[in-house]
């Protein structure tokens, strides 16, 4: 099973092309390929991804094409029925505006090594107990190859705390041997780093950025991340954007002195900052931090968050996060799907480093095979009617 649909190029204007599958027409921008009317091609995030002979799209298609109309039906037959609360208005608008589709991203976490001593992160340098790890550049990118070759991944998140090992020079010689060997849409999970880094690694081919600002009240921020500035990390993502890259940005749910209003203002600095995808998640607290004894927001008010989130922001892509599968291991993902979620992560770290990337203890699906997670997410978004599919902006 890929997550993406291969489309039909049918039409080229410069380097903006318009493709087609099963009769959805969706708008892409190629900046890698030599491409031509008829081609097939992969898409994420509005950008092409991968070129694929004709021979295999069809292949594909052809096994998409009763299984693409049946999930349509269930998805519309859900999202149909008169909203009677927020979940239901919520998927709805969720519905109308991104059809059935959900993104699907790999996540390949490198690196738990972090200088910034943020209060509610368990890779804070003062964590003593935390054993560390770095993965080699050859480490990454084989595990870029299984993701992209092996597992069918389009879109791969590369995270890390904030490592300066990983040097501008070592940073763009991964970018660019994954352009080269496994091509995919590249999010860099980062931190702060110079804006004139992130301009060399997007000419490398790097095309999107998960950068949260975390919080949009300047004094919780400059508690929770001492020797930080709000203002230096608006601009940063601000800048990221004019350069080109596609926003990932959001906040934490949970954190010491957040009120209601914060988490409105929350949403819309996310949507002001042209995010494309939201990503907010729940406050776990780690017990080797100073927040250690700080509670956990319930599962509720991250899913009532979603919902309003997809009311502001009908057309934003809204991730249900790791944190909040990890509030409800069962259920949280199925629940915030249907409050308008539409877009997910699999962990693809390699096993003996995945536990080791503890932000927060316990995390959802870290102890979970990758081809076993993968099944039992596509049995799922089956049962609700949702394509692992994301080909257009």
């Amino acid at each position: 099973m890929c997550y993406a649909i291969p489309g039909k190029i049918l039409e080229i204007k410069d380097n903006n092309i318009t493709v087609d599958y099963f009769g959805e027409k969706r708008k892409a921008r190629n900046e890698f390929f030599a491409l031509s009317l008829g081609d097939y091609i992969y898409a994420q995030g509005g950008f092409v991804v991968q070129k694929v002979s004709e021979a295999e799209a069809l292949s594909i298609l052809e096994t998409w094409k009763e299984l693409f109309f049946k999930l349509q039906e269930i998805d519309e037959k859900l999202a149909s029925k008169k909203p009677t609360d927020l979940y239901e208005s919520a998927n709805a608008l969720r519905q109308k505006y991104h059809g059935n589709s959900c993104c699907i991203h790999g996540i390949i976490e490198f690196s738990n090594y972090c200088t910034s001593s943020c209060l509610y992160c368990g890779l804070r340098p003062d964590n003593k107990k935390l054993t560390r790890y770095r993965m080699s550049i050859n480490e990454i990118l084989a595990a870029t190859d299984y993701a992209v070759n092996k597992l069918n991944f389009k879109a791969l998140v590369f995270q890390s705390g904030e490592d300066a090992w990983y040097s501008e020079e070592r940073l763009l010689e991964i970018v660019n041997k994954i352009r080269e060997k496994s091509p995919c849409l590249i999010t860099l999970s980062i931190g702060e780093r110079p804006f004139a880094t992130y301009e060399k690694l997007y000419d490398a081919g790097a095309r999107s950025a998960l950068l949260r600002f975390e919080t949009s009240n300047p004094k919780i921020y400059s508690q929770v991340k001492p020797g930080h500035s709000l203002e230096s990390r608006i601009d940063l993502i601000k800048r990221l954007r004019q350069k080109g890259y596609i926003i990932m940005s959001g906040f934490i749910l949970g954190l010491p002195g957040q009120t209601k209003e914060d988490v409105l203002n929350d949403i819309k600095l996310t949507h002001s900052l042209g995010a494309e995808m939201f990503s907010f998640g729940p406050f776990i607290p780690h017990p080797e931090t100073p927040l250690a004894a700080h509670p956990r927001p319930a599962l509720e008010s991250v899913l009532n968050t979603i919902a309003e989130a997809r009311m502001s922001v009908p057309q934003a892509r809204i991730l249900v996060t790791t944190a909040l599968e990890t509030l409800d291991k069962d259920n949280a993902l199925r629940l915030g799907l249907m409050a308008g979620a539409n877009s997910l992560m699999i962990n693809v770290t390699p096993e003996k480093y995945r536990r080791l990337y503890e932000i927060y203890p316990d995390r959802a699906g870290i102890d979970t095979p990758p081809e076993k997670r993968i099944n039992s997410i596509l049995q799922l978004l089956q049962s609700i009617g949702r394509a692992p599919t994301d080909l257009g902006a």
